[in-house]
């Protein structure tokens, strides 16, 4: 598996783009606004595998992609 945001557990997908990194300093980030802005496929050292919440992800893309179409 290909160490990418989509694909780690800390990320936050908002649309095709991209989406939010929820790992750092949590505690301090309590505003959705304060996350840092990623592309899915980004990769930092703080990766940790989401497991099935991938292929979630992946589904819900493509019904985002089929919607615009």
């Amino acid at each position: 598996m290909n160490k990418q945001c989509i694909n780690c557990k800390s990320y936050k997908v908002i649309d095709e783009a991209g989406g939010f990194c929820r790992w750092s300093d949590k505690k301090k980030r309590t505003v959705r606004q304060d996350w840092p802005q990623v592309q899915s496929d980004n990769v930092c050292d703080h990766w940790v595998d989401c497991g099935q919440n991938y292929y979630v992800r992946l589904g819900w893309l493509q019904a985002q992609k089929k919607k615009k179409q």
